[in-house]
């Protein structure tokens, strides 16, 4: 064993050591938020996986380049054959999704002041999303992790981060519309 070990495996400065018979990448398995590097391999269902997300970003993001971006900040997703939004139809007042489609399609263009005015939730997601693609290609192309340092999500960090940028995103747009007198619909 070496100097700045000790028999339980914890080296005196405070990181986990792999006891000798076993692999170094075994020590960061065990941790919780050990952070998964390019050093990782990454299998052939790992790259099956990387394939599919590539794939679904790659979709979405040319969809958005296909559509024309709504100049009133929402609607655009009626292009692709969907109703108008039912909360805005009804009372005036947009839902937690509307200007997504808008906001991904002026993402796109590199609009991007344009793209957070329409939703600043679905200008946040349209930029993950092509982040995703970004390390999913990594993943295809290096049949590694890419080298990233974030801390374990869990799914509730993962549901905490979605219903907080949804719901912000929609207080943005009814504060936004309400101060510039273009909500509720119905008044104009």
């Amino acid at each position: 064993m070496s100097d700045d070990a000790t028999e339980s495996g914890v080296r005196s400065q405070g990181t986990i050591a792999a006891p000798a018979d076993e692999p170094a990448d075994a020590a960061a398995d065990a941790l919780p938020l050990a952070p998964r590097g390019s050093s990782r391999a990454v299998s052939t269902a790992g790259r099956g996986v990387a394939a599919g997300v590539l794939a679904a970003c790659l979709f979405a993001l040319a969809l958005s380049a296909w559509v024309k971006p709504d100049g009133r900040g929402y609607g655009t997703h009626e292009q692709l054959g969907f109703a108008p939004c039912g909360m805005l139809v009804w009372a005036g007042l947009p839902c937690p999704t509307c200007g997504m489609t808008t906001a991904f399609a002026y993402t796109v263009r590199g609009r991007l002041p344009q793209a957070f005015w329409a939703q600043p939730s679905g200008f946040a997601l349209a930029l993950a999303t092509m982040a995703l693609a970004a390390a999913a290609l990594w993943v295809l192309l290096t049949g590694r992790w890419p080298p990233i340092r974030a801390p374990l999500l869990t799914p509730y960090r993962l549901l905490t981060i979605l219903l907080v940028l949804f719901l912000g995103g929609w207080a943005f747009k009814l504060a936004a519309g309400l101060l510039t007198g273009t909500l509720p619909l119905g008044n104009h």
